[in-house]
């Protein structure tokens, strides 16, 4: 049976790059196989990164939780604008139209 290759690539923020093969022969079961070993490499990885990005962060902290707290604080600012800018404008009025 002919052999086939399934292939992944994972970049990273910092510009790197990790790639992922799996060799598989070419019936279905054995490409499932080679999809369900691919997740699982990939998660391992996803998975480091994500524990170094969590304690990365100044005084234990992750940098996340602060960026987190700026946007929600955005967020509010703008839900209040906006509030205020529906109650302070009166509405349309609408138009009627004549029917002859």
């Amino acid at each position: 049976m002919a052999t086939c290759e399934l292939k992944g690539e994972l970049k990273n923020r910092d510009g790197h790059t990790n790639k992922f093969t799996v060799q598989v022969d070419a019936n279905l079961k054995s490409i499932v196989s080679g999809i369900k070993t691919l997740n699982a490499d990939i998660s391992r990885v996803l998975t480091v990164l994500v524990e170094q990005e969590k304690g990365s962060g100044r005084n234990g902290k992750g940098l996340d939780n602060e960026v987190d707290e700026e946007e929600d604080s955005d967020e509010e600012t703008a839900n209040e604008t906006a509030t205020r800018q529906l109650n302070s404008e009166p509405p349309n009025k609408r138009k009627k139209s004549s029917r002859r």
